[in-house]
């Protein structure tokens, strides 16, 4: 039975029409503003941090663990292990342990018989008795800490003219080594019949002990002239610090060194088994075997011309048969 279209309603109607009209929608219009503030609210990044809590062991332990992975032998796989802790470096901790174990090291060394010097290793000396260098030094049972190899040195060449260097270092954890250089003989200097002392090549007198080989003997009446910046420096030590004569300069020899290298001129020219001679008024000289006595004097810096003139002379003498 067909409905009469006077007695439908008017939303049966507009029902009727949906049915058959696809709904069109009217498009919202969007203005310029509203898009710029789409962007800029796309482009904004919110993060959202969870507030940290003193309290809260999970938050300390989120942020002080880090995880682990370990890659597998399948492509885009691995594997999680346990977060480990991270623990942060402190200098001043490390400064602090560091000073705790050298505090430990010194009490040790301090305390212990391993720290302390029971050999002395001597090396280098051939006149020189090696006990009696290390009788001088009394270094041992002392604790090597306290052992200044400068000072032990100095001790050295203070105690014995004869040794020209000194050379101590400390062995751990209870030795010395001294290695010594003894002075090479260049004169033996016989006063009035004694055989007072050695000389060398720097003019630094020392004991005659042992054997040399063969230094030039010289036959004097007096003491070699000494060295004027060795007087100078001593009667300065004498006068300021009241020292004993013994308080000389190191560093300047008692004999001046061209004095020594005037005796070995000398001695390279003058007659063979003819023995030198030194005289404090005339100096160094010798007796020649043709009967006169000949002397250079004691100044050396005009040697050379001296022993050129003597030879012309000692030429014009034979040649006319005097």
């Amino acid at each position: 039975m067909a409905t009469n279209p006077k007695n439908v309603s008017r939303a049966d109607q507009v029902r009727a029409r949906r049915k058959i009209e696809p709904i069109q929608r009217k498009p919202i219009p969007r203005s310029e503003n509203r898009v710029s503030r789409d962007a800029s609210n796309a482009s904004r990044v919110i993060s959202r941090h969870s507030t940290y809590r003193p309290g809260s062991s999970n938050t300390y332990s989120t942020r002080k663990r880090k995880p682990v992975y370990l890659s597998t032998s399948t492509p885009g796989s691995e594997i999680r292990l346990p977060s480990l802790p991270q623990f942060s470096f402190s200098w001043r901790a490390l400064s602090g342990l560091l000073v705790g174990v050298a505090l430990v090291l010194i009490y040790m060394m301090l305390n212990s018989n391993t720290f302390t010097v029971n050999t002395v290793n001597l090396s280098g000396g051939v006149r020189v008795p090696s006990e009696e260098i290390k009788s001088v030094l009394n270094v041992t049972g002392e604790s090597i800490i306290f052992v200044r190899p400068s000072q032990v040195e100095e001790q050295i060449l203070a105690t014995f003219p004869d040794i020209k260097n000194a050379h101590v270092s400390v062995v751990m954890p209870d030795s010395l080594k001294v290695v010594v250089e003894e002075r090479i003989p260049a004169i033996l200097w016989v006063e009035n019949g004694e055989e007072l002392f050695w000389i060398d090549q720097d003019g630094f007198t020392f004991t005659v002990r042992g054997e040399a080989n063969l230094p030039i003997r010289v036959y004097a009446n007096a003491t070699p002239p000494q060295n004027l910046g060795y007087v100078e420096s001593t009667l300065v030590a004498l006068e300021e610090v009241a020292e004993p004569l013994e308080a000389i300069d190191e560093k300047i020899s008692p004999i001046d060194p061209n004095f020594v290298l005037a005796i070995q001129k000398l001695n390279s020219i003058k007659p063979a088994d003819v023995p030198m001679i030194y005289d404090t008024k005339n100096g160094l000289g010798w007796a020649d075997p043709h009967g006169w006595q000949v002397f250079f004097g004691t100044k050396t810096d005009d040697i050379d011309l001296k022993l050129t003139e003597y030879n012309h002379i000692v030429q014009a003498i034979l040649d006319r048969n005097l």
